[in-house]
């Protein structure tokens, strides 16, 4: 605990009388105010916090922030220019700085993001390295007394998480940093050790409204580093190149090309896995994984090409890489009793379904089937091209709802099946039982891909998550 002077310090003067209160929290959430919390009222899309000053005033705040303009204006009223800049100010003083007392990275792309993160956090691991991941799977490893539902959390979450690290002792911090989290400016304050981008494509336009906005918003991790720190980008599609040029300082990774910092040699890609060479400054480290495709050869060298930027001697890489075998949900075969082919895959843009679907043709000798859908209230135009790509790969498809959210699931449906051009698919309002329905009528010769779910293990209707598992589902079908 500490006194509000001191938290506000290099945020705003405040009156003799109220300095000296001591602080307990900061939250911008007033369901969460508490005795003694300054609560900062955002404005937000959907909630503008400046209608819940009150609230927080009765729950027992003792200090309000906002940055719009208060008719009744008092000393537990503070006004600033800029919300975001103050609570990240007010977060770093209260919980005494805690992102100068850890190592912080920071990944962003659009596809990628979670498996390059979880693949350097391997690595970090084989160094002997305590490691934290911030991502779309929550926090790795979990820990009870933190959650977070955002792919990046809000500032005042993050700092809790940063602050927990640190007093655990925790030598890394990896977060996946969203476009939205950069537009927003939710990691406002962090610096970054060292910064890296995997890809972009079709995605959030219904937030961004142009692939060149959300592109933009991607960039300004790139402004994040500290003094010391460097940048990694892979540069084998258009936007990487754009911010190698944009960005000189970047060092480059590459699956080919040999101009780039990072690049490859020795390539073998096939269904027992990757075997390849990463070449960087006439020296080499040896790939070997279980992961398959492409892509995923993408993954690994950012997270190699990250972690030699971090000083973690080759051998490191090479064991950390070679003990991430699978990664949860991310084209993972799911075992089952009648040994029938079945692959669970978070991917939910056109890019990350060609990337897979490519992958699995090359190394699977089987007719596919793909069961997708697209999440409610967000991106409509990648929908149609979902449909295409689908369609381009595989014999039979089924759409099924995946986090329709508020909105209609036929409505979504429609969206999708305009982009087919044949009748070759089914549509379901219900994803257990397109599932089912799936299950039922795969063959031996066939494998079934599950694109959109991957591990989560919730159905969100109308403002509410159910408990839904795609693999809960499998499990049920084949012990039948």
């Amino acid at each position: 605990m500490i006194e509000i002077g001191k938290v506000l310090k290099g945020v705003s003067s405040i009156d003799a009388s109220v300095s000296s209160k001591v602080v307990k929290g900061l939250t911008n959430n007033s369901s969460e105010v508490k005795e003694g919390f300054i609560f900062f009222a955002f404005k937000g899309e959907s909630f503008d916090g400046n209608n819940f000053i009150e609230e927080a005033f009765q729950k027992g705040a003792i200090l309000i922030i906002t940055d719009s303009i208060i008719i009744n204006q008092n000393q537990n009223i503070i006004k600033v220019d800029d919300i975001n800049d103050a609570a990240s100010k007010a977060c770093s003083n209260f919980y005494n700085f805690p992102q100068e007392k850890i190592k912080l990275i920071g990944v962003t792309g659009t596809n990628g993001k979670t498996s390059t993160t979880l693949i350097l956090k391997s690595i970090l691991e084989a160094a002997n390295k305590k490691v934290i991941q911030i991502g779309t799977l929550g926090l790795n490893p979990k820990i009870k007394e933190l959650n977070t539902n955002l792919t990046t959390p809000n500032i005042f979450e993050l700092f809790k998480i940063l602050d927990y690290a640190t007093m655990n002792q925790f030598d890394y911090a990896i977060l996946e940093v969203s476009s939205h989290a950069l537009a927003q400016n939710r990691i406002k304050g962090l610096k970054f050790d060292v910064t890296a981008f995997t890809n972009l494509s079709l995605d959030h336009l219904d937030y961004h409204q142009t692939i060149e906005q959300y592109f933009k918003e991607k960039l300004k991790l790139f402004n994040l580093n500290k003094e010391n720190g460097s940048s990694v980008v892979i540069v084998d599609n258009e936007y990487g190149k754009k911010i190698s040029y944009l960005k000189p300082f970047v060092n480059q990774v590459s699956r080919e090309s040999q101009n780039a910092k990072y690049f490859c040699r020795n390539v073998v890609l096939d269904c027992d896995g990757i075997k390849a060479s990463m070449i960087y400054e006439n020296k080499k480290i040896d790939i070997k994984s279980m992961l398959i495709g492409s892509f995923n050869l993408e993954n690994i060298i950012l997270a190699a090409a990250i972690s030699n930027e971090l000083n973690i001697s080759e051998n490191f890489i090479e064991k950390g890489v070679n003990n991430c075998s699978t990664i949860d949900g991310r084209m993972q075969l799911v075992k089952n009793s009648q040994d029938k082919k079945i692959i669970l895959d978070y991917g939910h843009t056109p890019d990350a379904y060609l990337q897979v679907l490519e992958t699995v043709k090359e190394n699977y000798k089987l007719s596919i089937k793909v069961l997708f859908g697209a999440g409610g209230g967000r991106d409509h135009s990648k929908r149609p091209k979902m449909a295409e790509v689908v369609e381009k790969y595989s014999s039979e498809c089924y759409l099924a709802p995946d986090n329709p959210r508020f909105e209609n699931i036929n409505t979504i449906n429609e969206d999708i099946i305009k982009g087919f051009s044949n009748n070759n698919y089914h549509s379901f309002d219900d994803r257990e039982k397109a599932l089912m329905f799936a299950l039922s009528h795969l063959k031996s010769d066939e494998i079934l891909i599950i694109f959109g779910k991957g591990n989560e293990e919730y159905q969100e209707i109308e403002g509410v998550k159910h408990f839904y598992s795609d693999r809960n589902i499998i499990k049920k079908f084949y012990a039948n």
